[in-house]
């Protein structure tokens, strides 16, 4: 069974998440890096000043409560105001000097625990000049550090605001229906589930009650259930069949709860076939008695159609708590959407696409899946630092308000305990597989520079943990290196 960076998202966030947002502008054909850079800058600026302000707020809060409470006795200790609180974010400064990371970098990199092969690239944010690259066009395994491909190419195509639709119509007799699954694994029962409070969308006991009211109350008594929209392998190529009962599920246009037997985390064993589940549960809910196989007729009147939460937040729940999952369904959904066909051969034709558009170089690169469970996946840290650049400018820049925040928030919540100085100034996607690290994202200097990194390491043999401290430190080391 492969490793895996996933947290459990019940727990693991301490930021805010992305809820709808307006459609971006087009970007002008005559745009170039230089305005990618300083949009990018601009982007995580406001992501600094928009934390802080809020902190700065609580603590207003609770100093007017304090000199001036509602109830209760006043006491000595309720005299002193709290310390003012940290940012979680670092600030920026367009104006900062650009650190000169040959002085700090070939040493950090040298590090023992990194005993692998090791590909980084460190960019200026504002400029997007290349300050540190070491073989940073060499194609490894990313593990999730692939979801930010992911993300980006959702975002891009289908915009924040695309929900995906789950429909019933009307069904070849008029005893029946037939449940039209679309994409979306984050349904719920009845409206509680394991997404409601990341990506809280559709329930199937709002689809029955829609379908009951077409048909005057009248239940059915047979559900059939459309999966043709996916036409592919459940499983990607290269992911361990293990990994389909904790990491992941297989593959269906339909769940709830993500296929989960129980919703209470990221590691919850799933059904062995979660769109039938979510079948029986919706003929339990409509009333009816049997369900089967089958397609809708392309004439068929429309009884009753909901909808997943928004992208920018399906986005940010499987980027902030690395959903293997709904990682994969966000993929195929914008494989479906943008080639008409639900398969992992349009998903990684689109991803390549999007990562040419974005400006990077796309040589050796090879995707299998969305989440990155599949080793044979093949990814450059150059790749990931030119992505990153390129959707800046565009609908996609959302992503960096997704990523977790060193040592506070989703897969990094529990990370830089050996780099203390990185905390609230690193934001990464993380990636982890057997023999696998990465970490891709990015951070703000000391004197406020902004840049954005990749470290991919494959191969090394002194651990999980050792190797994950290692990057923790060299993101650290740039950080706060005033070189």
């Amino acid at each position: 069974m492969s490793l895996s960076d996933n947290a459990d998202p019940k727990t693991a966030s301490s930021t805010p998440h992305a809820e709808t947002a307006a459609p971006a502008p087009a970007r002008s054909p005559k745009q170039g890096p230089r305005r990618r850079r300083r949009v990018l800058t601009g982007v995580l600026a406001a992501l600094a000043i928009l934390v802080t302000v809020a902190a700065a707020g609580g603590l207003v809060w609770q100093i007017s409560a304090v000199a001036a409470p509602r109830t209760g006795t006043f006491t000595a200790p309720e005299a002193y105001p709290p310390a003012a609180p940290a940012p979680v974010l670092a600030s920026s400064n367009a104006d900062a000097p650009v650190p000169d990371l040959q002085t700090v970098l070939p040493a950090v990199l040298a590090d023992d625990r990194l005993n692998g092969s090791l590909s980084a690239s460190f960019v200026d944010a504002q400029t997007g000049e290349v300050l540190f690259e070491q073989s940073s066009t060499t194609p490894l395994t990313p593990a999730s550090s692939m979801k930010v491909v992911a993300a980006i190419a959702a975002l891009e195509h289908l915009g924040p605001e695309y929900r995906i639709p789950t429909t019933v119509v009307e069904g070849p007799t008029e005893d029946s229906v037939v449940l039209v699954a679309g994409g979306d694994v984050t349904l719920t029962v009845d409206g509680e589930g394991y997404y409601t409070d990341y990506a809280d969308g559709a329930s199937l006991a709002e689809l029955a009650e829609a379908v009951l009211e077409a048909r005057d109350g009248v239940a059915p008594t047979t559900v059939y259930l459309d999966t043709s929209v996916f036409t592919d392998n459940p499983k990607a190529e290269g992911v361990p069949a293990e990994d389909l009962v904790y990491m992941t599920a297989p593959v269906a246009p339909i769940m709830v709860d993500g296929g989960r037997v129980e919703n209470t985390g990221n590691y919850a064993e799933h059904y062995p076939d979660p769109a039938q589940v979510a079948a029986q549960q919706f003929a339990e809910l409509v009333g009816a008695g049997d369900v089967a196989a089958g397609t809708a007729d392309a004439a068929a009147a429309e009884l009753a159609v909901v909808y997943s939460a928004p992208m920018a937040a399906l986005v940010d729940a499987f980027i902030l708590t690395s959903d293997n999952l709904l990682a994969d369904a966000v993929a195929l959904q914008t494989a479906l959407i943008v080639e008409g066909e639900m398969t992992w051969a349009a998903m990684s034709t689109v991803h390549l696409a999007t990562l040419e558009s974005l400006g990077a170089d796309t040589t050796g690169l090879v995707f299998y899946d969305g989440a990155g469970l599949s080793p044979s996946n093949r990814m450059t840290a150059s790749a990931f630092t030119q992505l990153l650049l390129g959707a800046a400018s565009s609908k996609s820049a959302t992503v960096f308000s997704s990523l977790p925040v060193a040592g506070y928030s989703g897969t990094l919540d529990d990370r830089f305990d050996t780099a203390a100085d990185g905390k609230g100034v690193v934001r990464a996607k993380t990636g982890t597989l057997s023999g696998v690290s990465s970490l891709t994202g990015t951070l703000t200097t000391v004197d406020g520079r902004q840049l954005v990194f990749s470290l991919i390491s494959n191969g090394a043999t002194t651990g999980k943990t050792a190797v994950e401290s290692a990057m923790d430190e060299i993101a650290t080391a740039v950080a706060v290196c005033g070189c």
